[in-house]
């Protein structure tokens, strides 16, 4: 860790703000959470165990992208009505009609949403990313579960494919080659530490919120129309077997244990889209072409 890093680890402005509103559910009607654990892949629901957390949370890292397609279509239309794949429903309805993910924001409401409706004693979390850089400003949300008295970071933007135990005063990682991830323990909170698909290079995410409302993650991913490096141009990450595929400006990455390739998409990019990730014609024939304005943000 940098001295940037660790200065950044134990300045007292980063102290945590904790359950900034009561506890809402926000569930899953039935015949809803069957379809979308039948397009996960899933035929039975997981145990309610650490081992059926890591089932369902590798089953949403390789089928439930993280993307920017719904926000840019929208976005990119000029209208002022709320992004509509913000609330769980919507967010669940358009993967399933068109294979979209979402920013941190709808997506990890998706995730804990699912979790609750499975039974999971899940919470939603608010987090700085690039805190080291940026500050404490709540802008990524995650999704952290309970087992047996642990907590777990299961993050629907890092998809790190297991679920990374946070230990009170101790680090903890998961070594991989594609995706690592460690976290570190910051006050009574931790920083999450992981890695840029597209070059590799370090991320922290401070925790702030350990248990916010649904209506906080509204409220930020409507903030993020304004300032948000996933605004202007389209943006797209999934797993598969020992890789992760990056699509980001106007570039596609590829991480495998052995390092990052990159190539141009050029025109070449509805048919990475809708053949590598799986996004139906129709949703891939809305998204308006890249704008090279700088979107100079960590909102998302």
């Amino acid at each position: 860790m940098s001295k940037e890093h660790a200065h950044a680890a134990s300045a007292g402005r980063l102290s945590p703000v904790r359950r900034t509103g009561p506890y809402d559910r926000g569930m899953l009607s039935p015949d809803l959470t069957e379809a979308v654990l039948s397009k996960l892949g899933l035929s039975e629901r997981p145990a309610l165990d650490r081992a059926g957390l890591d089932e369902i949370y590798r089953a949403w890292c390789r089928r439930v992208p993280f993307d920017n397609l719904v926000k840019r279509i929208h976005l990119g239309g000029g209208s002022p009505a709320p992004i509509p794949n913000g609330p769980p429903d919507a967010f669940f309805a358009s993967w399933l009609a068109h294979g979209t993910g979402g920013t941190c924001w709808p997506s990890a409401g998706g995730l804990h949403a699912l979790l609750v409706e499975l039974g999971f004693d899940a919470r939603r979390g608010s987090a700085a990313m690039f805190d080291n850089l940026y500050g404490p400003i709540h802008t990524h949300g995650t999704t952290l579960v309970r087992v047996d008295g642990v907590d777990y970071w299961v993050d629907s933007s890092m998809l790190t494919d297991v679920a990374l135990p946070l230990v009170p005063h101790a680090p903890t990682r998961h070594d991989d080659p594609v995706s690592p991830v460690w976290a570190e323990p910051v006050d009574d909170l931790w920083r999450v530490w992981w890695t840029s698909a597209a070059n590799g290079e370090e991320i922290g995410c401070l925790l702030l919120a350990d248990d916010v409302t649904s209506a906080h993650y509204l409220a930020r991913y409507e903030a993020s129309r304004d300032l948000s490096p996933f605004n202007a141009a389209v943006y797209a990450n999934r797993n598969v077997d020992d890789a992760r595929i990056t699509i980001a400006v106007g570039q596609r990455f590829e991480r495998r244990p052995d390092g990052i390739t990159s190539a141009p998409l050029g025109d070449d990019r509805d048919r990475v889209l809708i053949e590598e990730f799986g996004y139906s014609d129709a949703i891939v024939a809305q998204i308006p072409a890249d704008d090279p304005k700088d979107p100079g943000s960590t909102f998302s």
